[in-house]
């Protein structure tokens, strides 16, 4: 666009004004000065002489302007013959003569009136303004001067076309359309019932502590920016702002307020009732286990979720930002499915081993396996956990339900609390070895029992020897104990995930090597016995190696794979035996330990005595061997 200096013209017509005074001033001042002017005097002489004034005339004095009196008679003649040729004209024509400049110029000055008349038509018709190509709201075009556009779309209104809340806000000022969308908006929310959605279920957010505010500033100030002019557009941008006013005319533009909220406000609420779901899966598992019915109960299995919350919180603000107080949001979350289910369990989970063993007459020592069966009796161990024997038996003492039983103590035999519990962790020896499982401790007797094969037994004292095994499955492993009175039998059974295709274990073992039975016996005193009086504390036993194996059957009962569990090293054992060394009078006999043969004997034949059986130790031993 050109810009015109208006001070151009003015301050020319103003200098040329101050020529033009100036120039007449300075011919008023000649003219007037004509009468009273002198010429200079003559050199030589030293008086002037006083020239008197000439008589009025319409001629011109030439004197004073230097011309001599030749010239200037010319000029007479010359005047004079111009004068009678203009008077012969105007005779002979009736007209006064038009002088030859007159004729000559006449044309030129006519072209310069012509065009100066039509450049200045062009100026005022705009012929030399810019211009752009506008398209009308009716669909027309039209030629639009810049300035023009420029003017139009220079308004501190609204355009028309422009709607807030469905109020029409064009010719509006910002504050008049402020006040006309507030008026028409309520005071809060009537109702904001969003719910999330997450793995086809529903759960309310609780917006009671969210600060709720319009935005309607914020829309306000969005819509009057729209085309609004920033003063450095070009001719092109100028002709988009204009067409796109003219359009909002025909295709109006909607705007709509919301409720803001704190953004804390809704990420907390979001964050506080996502944060109730595990993130990570759990597994179904069993919580009860009814060991006469075989009946359980299973808590049901739970998914994981790795929940975005920031996202989910943005589609809640999204929401409320289209004034829509109403609805679901999907929770944007991964959903991670756990590995065991309840279905899986119900068909997997039963029997995968049992093992029983053939317990004595003694009324002691079965009363000792049925309280050791009883504490196991249910007992739930969880993946990954390990069972202890000592810790899920406890200790053996009679305020608990055990009583005296014989028990293996430093390689013989004792009387002890809790003796024959050793036949109940051997039981679930066998069983756990069975179930694929491996003990992670576990101890042989001194020398080999009788209730089960070879290198198949696990010896425990408590608090010193335990008998110990993992849960290495993913499911839980529960127990089952009993003991039988009517046939005597120690029963343990383990119940979990079974073993797949049918398959089967079997728990094998082998002599490796077997040393002679030793033949000597060894006494030992015994002072509180009377004497003559003997009891066999140890049976002769001789020495071998029993390695024992872990072996996989498939269905058709052939071997498919063996793992050796462990080498149990039994050491040669003499006969021992106790002779009795009390005298009636309360002295003690002399034994002979290699013999047997006593010394010291009264002359006086005692009076025959009835030899014990068995001795009741006035001391329970600090170890509960079976």
């Amino acid at each position: 666009m050109k810009k015109v200096d208006a001070r151009g013209s003015g301050a020319e017509k103003k200098r040329s004004d101050k020529g033009q005074k100036n120039t007449e001033n300075k011919l008023s001042v000649r003219k007037e000065s004509g009468a009273k002017l002198s010429l200079p005097e003559k050199a030589g002489k030293t008086q002037s002489k006083e020239i008197a004034p000439a008589k009025k005339s319409n001629e011109v004095d030439y004197s004073l302007l230097g011309v001599t009196d030749k010239k200037r008679q010319q000029i007479k003649v010359k005047q004079a013959k111009q004068k009678e040729a203009e008077e012969n004209y105007k005779k002979r024509t009736g007209k006064k003569r038009i002088p030859l400049a007159y004729i000559i110029f006449a044309p030129f000055v006519l072209l310069a009136v012509i065009v100066t008349g039509y450049f200045v038509y062009l100026v005022n018709s705009g012929y030399f303004r810019e211009t752009i190509v506008a398209s009308m709201a009716d669909g027309s075009t039209a030629n639009l001067f810049v300035e023009d556009a420029l003017s139009y779309l220079s308004t501190d209104k609204f355009f028309a076309g422009t709607k807030i809340d469905g109020i029409d806000v064009g010719g509006m000022t910002k504050e008049q359309a402020k006040a006309a969308v507030v008026a028409a908006q309520p005071k809060s929310p009537e109702r904001v019932a969003i719910s999330l959605s997450l793995d086809g279920k529903e759960y309310d957010l609780d917006f009671s502590n969210v600060t709720f505010e319009y935005n309607t500033d914020d829309v306000i100030n969005e819509a009057y920016s729209l085309y609004r002019l920033q003063g450095d557009e070009d001719n092109s941008k100028l002709t988009e702002y204009f067409n796109g006013v003219q359009a909002l005319k025909v295709d109006p533009k909607e705007y709509q307020t919301a409720y803001t909220v704190k953004h804390e406000g809704v990420e907390e609420t979001v964050k506080e009732l996502l944060s109730k779901f595990h993130l990570e899966p759990e597994n179904a598992s069993i919580s009860t286990f009814d060991t006469d019915s075989r009946a359980f109960t299973i808590i049901p299995e739970k998914k994981g979720y790795n929940i975005n919350i920031p996202a989910t919180t943005e589609k809640v603000k999204q929401m409320l930002d289209s004034r829509n107080y109403v609805g679901s949001v999907l929770v944007e979350a991964e959903i991670i499915s756990p590995e065991i289910t309840e279905a899986s369990i119900n068909a997997t989970f039963g029997r995968i081993s049992s093992c029983t063993s053939k317990t004595t007459r003694n009324a002691n020592r079965n009363n000792n396996i049925k309280k050791a069966c009883a504490y196991m009796n249910g007992y739930i161990l969880k993946p990954g956990k390990e069972f202890s024997f000592n810790k899920v038996v406890g200790q053996r003492t009679a305020a608990r339900g055990f009583k005296e039983a014989t028990v293996i103590a430093g390689g013989q035999y004792e009387q002890g609390l809790g003796g024959g519990i050793c036949q109940v962790s051997s039981t679930l020896y066998n069983a756990v070895i069975k179930a694929g499982l491996t003990a992670s401790e576990r101890h042989p007797h001194a020398f080999p029992s009788t209730y089960l094969p070879l290198g198949q037994d696990a010896t425990v004292d408590y608090p010193h020897l335990d008998f110990k095994f993992k849960n290495t499955t993913d499911g839980e492993i529960i127990v089952v104990a009993w003991w039988s009175k009517s046939d005597r039998i120690c029963h343990v059974e383990l119940y979990g995930k079974k073993l797949p295709d049918g398959q089967t274990i079997k728990f094998e073992s082998k002599t490796t090597s077997k040393g002679k039975t030793p033949s000597k016996v060894e006494y030992v005193e015994d002072p509180d016995m009377k004497v003559g009086d003997k009891e066999v504390l140890r049976t002769a036993h001789n020495a071998c190696t029993v390695v024992s194996y872990q072996v996989w059957y498939d269905k058709s009962g052939k071997e498919i794979k063996r793992k050796k569990i462990a080498t149990s090293n039994f050491r040669a054992y003499t006969k021992k035996v106790a002779v009795g060394t009390l005298l009636p009078n309360g002295k003690h006999a002399k034994l002979n330990t290699s013999t047997g043969e006593l010394s010291g004997i009264p002359t006086a034949t005692p009076k025959p005595t009835k030899a014990k059986a068995t001795k009741a130790p006035t001391k329970a031993p600090a170890n509960n061997d079976g």
